[in-house]
C-alpha cells in the first residue's frame, strides 16, 4: 500500500454456473474455474455467470471451485481521511487512485481445500477445508526466482501456486492485485472507514466491524462454526460488491513492495507500487487484530519468505 502504512515485526502476526442455467458468455460478471480434478489434472476449466447461482454460493465455489467476480475501471480516494478513527497520522495520505483496466477479484479469501487442490497439501496451522489458507509467503505464491521480479516483470516461477493455476487455467494474466486494486475492491464505492458505509466507533471493540469480519473481540461468536482464530470464508456481510472478508478473517499479500510512508501524494493512474524494497503489502484485517487496524487504508508489510498466517486473494487482468 502506499497509503496508510504500519510495520509488523517479523513473525509476530497471526495472520479468503452453467449448470444453474445461467447462461455463459466469454466474460460474464462472474469468473468460475474448476478445480476439481485436483493437482494432478492437466488443465482447469474456465467458466462465467452473470449471476448469483440461484441457491447462493454454496461449499463448492470455496472448494471445488474458485470464484473471481469483475471490477470494472474506476477513480477513487486510497487512504484515510485525517480525524479517521485509528488514523496513523504522518503515515496516511490520501490521494487519488485511476485504475484503467477490467480485472477480476476473488469473491473470498483462497481455501485450503482450494489451495490443496491446486499444490496437493495445505500448509495451514488451524485446518477446516473451508477456512482459509495461512502460513503462506509471498514466495510460496508467486516463487523466489522469477515470482520476485514485479514491478520489473510480471512473471512467476512455474511451480508457485499462481504458476500452476496460469499454465492449467490457461490464465497468463492470474496473480495477486496490487495494493490500489485491493482497496478499490475492498471499498466497492464507499469512503467510510468501513465497507458498508458505516464510520468506526471505536478503535478497541466495534459493532459495526463485529457484522463484517472476524477480528480479535467477535472470534467467540461462533459464525461458520469456529470460535478461535479465523474461521469458514464467507461467514460475513460482504461488501456492495459481494467481496467478503476485506475486513478480518486473515491478512491477504499484494504485489506490491512495502514503504513506510507515501513518497508522492499526488493522483495515480494504475500504480504498481515502489520500484524496489525488502518486503510486500498485506491488507485486510486478521481474527487477532483490533477494529482500528483492519479499516480498507491500512497495509502491512513482511518479507516475501516469512511464513505467517497470511493467504491471499487473487486477481485477473483482462488484456
Amino acid at each position: 500500500d502506499l497509503v496508510g502504512n504500519a510495520r509488523i515485526a517479523n513473525g509476530t502476526v497471526d495472520i479468503g454456473c452453467y449448470e444453474y442455467g445461467v447462461a455463459q458468455s466469454e466474460s460474464g460478471l462472474y469468473m468460475v474455474i474448476d478445480l476439481s480434478g485436483g493437482s494432478s489434472a492437466a488443465s482447469y476449466s474456465v467458466s462465467y455467470l452473470e449471476d448469483v447461482p440461484s441457491g447462493g454460493w454454496t461449499d463448492e465455489y470455496k472448494t471445488t471451485k474458485l470464484v473471481l467476480r469483475k471490477i470494472e475501471p474506476g477513480t477513487f480516494t486510497m487512504g484515510s481521511p485525517v480525524g479517521e478513527i485509528g488514523r496513523y497520522d504522518g503515515r496516511e495520505t490520501q490521494r487519488q487512485i485511476k485504475l484503467t483496466k477490467t480485472y477480476y477479484i476473488g469473491v473470498f479469501e483462497i481455501t485450503q481445500k482450494q489451495w490443496e487442490l491446486v499444490m496437493g497439501s495445505t500448509p495451514s496451522q488451524y485446518t477446516g477445508d473451508l477456512r482459509p489458507v495461512e502460513s503462506v509467503s509471498y514466495d510460496m505464491i508467486r516463487g523466489n526466482n522469477a515470482g520476485a521480479g514485479w514491478p520489473t516483470s510480471s512473471l512467476v516461477d512455474s511451480d508457485s501456486f499462481i504458476g500452476v493455476l496460469r499454465r492449467k487455467a490457461g490464465l497468463e494474466k492470474f496473480d495477486l492485485p496490487t495494493s490500489a486494486q485491493w482497496e478499490f475492491a475492498c471499498r466497492a464505492g464507499t469512503v467510510t472507514a468501513f465497507n458498508n458505509g458505516i464510520e468506526a466507533v471505536s478503535d478497541i471493540e466495534d459493532d459495526n466491524l463485529s457484522q463484517l469480519g472476524r477480528y480479535v473481540h467477535n472470534q467467540v461468536d461462533g459464525k461458520g462454526g469456529y470460535s478461535t482464530r479465523h474461521t469458514n470464508v464467507g461467514s460475513y456481510i460482504p461488501n456492495a460488491w459481494g467481496i467478503y472478508d476485506t475486513h478480518g478473517n486473515v491478512l491477504e499479500w499484494c504485489l506490491d513492495y512495502y514503504e513506510e510512508s507515501v513518497s508522492d501524494a499526488a493522483a495515480a493512474v494504475d500504480p504498481m507500487g515502489p520500484k524496489s524494497g525488502v518486503a510486500r503489502v498485506q491488507r485486510g484485517g486478521v481474527h487477532g487484530q483490533q477494529p482500528g487496524i483492519v479499516v480498507p487504508r491500512l497495509s502491512w508489510d513482511n518479507t516475501v519468505g516469512t511464513v505467517l498466517p497470511v493467504m491471499e486473494i487473487l486477481v485477473f487482468v483482462l488484456p
